[in-house]
């Protein structure tokens, strides 16, 4: 029997209208969709914006925790795996579906790393990413001319975050509400918070955005994107 082939689909920032004309054809196409999914979590903020698009396909609902637990992940990551290529070994092609961009802070790569070390037929589809969809809410460029521009999880060491701050033309903070305080304050402390501008769940139900981030709301969601731009 032929295998199937691997598709990791970014799905874009939250908009369905965002999915990319051939990541729709190729979900559209696949035998099976993989969902990557928090334990507990009532719903795939992936599934959500492509549902609408897969009515009557196979799910694959692959449980990948958020812990910083490293055996336990890299377990759930060769469990997640094992599960697409059983899958690929029936001959089905499978999609597997990620917020935002495939090489972009993606637990897809975790997945599809094994895959092609494997030996299965792969293609990866690029989806807008979340700074590009907060950039383009806020009006403003992410990098101009000889500017160069940095990505940064914010959930990384408060020390980090201040260094690459301080170093880079233009900043983006990634997932940094939980630690949004301590941040503000690094941001006033360089004399940027002036030059700081914010997008919560961008594209999604419920954006907010915060074109003045020194009073910045207690109730921050994890999707919050932070663009610092010390030439404006």
């Amino acid at each position: 029997m032929e295998k199937g082939k691997f598709y990791g689909i970014g799905v874009g920032p939250g908009d369905p209208e965002l999915l990319t004309l051939k990541g729709l054809r190729l979900l559209q196409a696949a035998d099976c969709i993989a969902i990557p999914k928090t334990r507990g979590e009532a719903g795939s903020t992936a599934l959500h914006i492509v549902e609408q698009f897969i009515e009557g396909k196979p799910l694959l609902e692959l449980v990948l925790p958020m812990t910083r637990d490293q055996e336990v992940l890299r377990q759930a990551w060769a469990d997640g795996a094992q599960a697409v290529m059983e899958r690929l070994d029936a001959g089905q092609n499978v999609a597997f579906i990620t917020l935002g961009d495939a090489s972009l802070f993606s637990t897809l790569m975790y997945i599809f790393r094994p895959i092609k070390a494997a030996g299965y037929a792969w293609e990866l589809v690029p989806g807008i990413t979340a700074p590009s969809a907060a950039a383009a809410r806020l009006g403003i460029g992410l990098a101009d001319g000889t500017e160069d521009l940095a990505i940064l999880a914010a959930t990384a060491d408060l020390a980090k975050v201040e260094q690459t701050i301080a170093n880079h033309s233009n900043t983006v903070l990634m997932k940094g509400a939980a630690q949004w305080p301590a941040i503000a304050e690094i941001l006033q402390r360089q004399g940027v918070l002036d030059k700081t501008a914010a997008v919560e769940r961008c594209s999604m139900e419920n954006e907010r955005v915060f074109t003045d981030v020194s009073e910045m709301p207690e109730d921050l969601s994890y999707f919050l994107t932070a663009i610092i731009r010390k030439g404006l």
